[in-house]
């Protein structure tokens, strides 16, 4: 993810990528150390004249405590350069250095959506509101705790046959219904297809058009529902989908994301739904929520099948906001550290 957010930052800033240098990694993950990695970024910075630079860090594997502590090191070293913190770590914290939450499955999304249906992606820009069959999809692929739990919430409710449902460690994946070859949820060495002609699920969403096409709303069982002890709060592509294929999003992940969402002017329909399930850490509690919601979409917001004529309104509106790019969210950020 950490290109997409490179090539969409102008060049008078310095980029320090830092997904793509060495940590040591503990058994049980999480950075215990990082000397290589401070050197490599003290080998950059010292080649470059650049007084602005980004540290940019959007992968799983540290967090913004450890980036912070990273970046007082290069400060200490280059005392004339500015430095920005753009981290895929969601938490408050009183840090030395300017902090832009990262977004960064935003611009992923976009450019996975490029990628299999072209620069303009007129596919997903002619979803239109037609006749649906499921009230919701789920893809739940690597078989975290939350996620298992969400199934078997569906299974007591008798709501699994209600929608589109992948299981991954149970080997049920929806690219099985399109007679996609996949049968594992581990990355590749490349994105796209391994040597045995298996492909990451998460990374062709157009091959899964017709699903969500035929859904009204997408629950996304994000990669974590709280904060990570060893990677803090983070996100990652999954929350930006229901946005890209025009569905209602509910999303399970940690406390308040909403916010963020609703700051970039992304829609939740809070009008209309119960959205408090993104103030609560209780899967049961907020597992309710969200299936009384599902209630909601169907009983009041689908007619005819159909979205609703106002409901469809503000979802085209949502992918339109999604479609005029991560920049204006990037810039904005750094008119408001400007301006502090």
């Amino acid at each position: 993810m950490h290109d997409f957010v490179g090539r969409l930052i102008d060049d008078s800033y310095e980029k320090l990528f830092l997904d793509d240098m060495p940590i040591e990694i503990s058994e049980i993950g999480g950075c215990i150390g990082y000397e290589e990695l401070v050197k490599q970024c003290l080998e950059q910075l010292a080649k470059s004249n650049k007084k602005k630079v980004v540290v940019i860090k959007v992968g799983e594997m540290f967090d913004v405590i450890v980036i912070n502590e990273i970046t007082k090191i290069l400060q200490e070293n280059f005392k004339d350069k500015n430095f920005i913190l753009l981290v895929d770590d969601y938490r408050k914290l009183d840090l030395d250095f300017p902090l832009i939450e990262s977004l960064a499955g935003w611009p992923t999304v976009i450019e996975h959506a490029k990628e299999h249906d072209g620069e303009n992606m007129i596919s997903f820009k002619n979803i239109d509101n037609h006749h649906r069959n499921k009230l919701f999809l789920s893809r739940n692929n690597k078989g975290k705790n939350h996620r298992r739990a969400w199934v078997k919430f569906l299974e007591d409710n008798n709501l699994k046959e209600k929608g589109f449902v992948s299981e991954g460690w149970n080997g049920i994946f929806l690219e099985h219904l399109n007679d996609d070859p996949i049968n594992t949820v581990e990355p590749f060495e490349s994105i796209g297809y391994n040597s045995h002609n298996q492909r990451y699920p998460s990374r062709d969403d157009k091959s899964l058009m017709s699903f969500y096409n035929d859904s009204f709303c997408e629950v996304i069982t994000s990669s974590e529902c709280k904060e990570s002890k060893l990677y803090g709060c983070f996100d990652s592509e999954k929350e930006w989908r229901p946005f890209l294929f025009c569905v209602i999003p509910q999303i399970i992940i940690f406390k308040n994301y909403d916010e963020y969402l609703r700051e970039q002017g992304f829609d939740l329909f809070d009008d209309v739904l119960d959205t408090s399930f993104y103030k609560i850490e209780n899967l049961k509690i907020k597992f309710d929520i969200i299936k009384n919601n599902l209630e909601i979409i169907e009983k009041d917001l689908v007619v005819d099948g159909k979205f609703r004529e106002d409901i469809w309104i503000r979802l085209k509106e949502n992918q339109n906001n999604l479609f005029k790019g991560w920049s204006q969210f990037f810039y904005k950020k750094i008119e408001e550290i400007n301006n502090v």
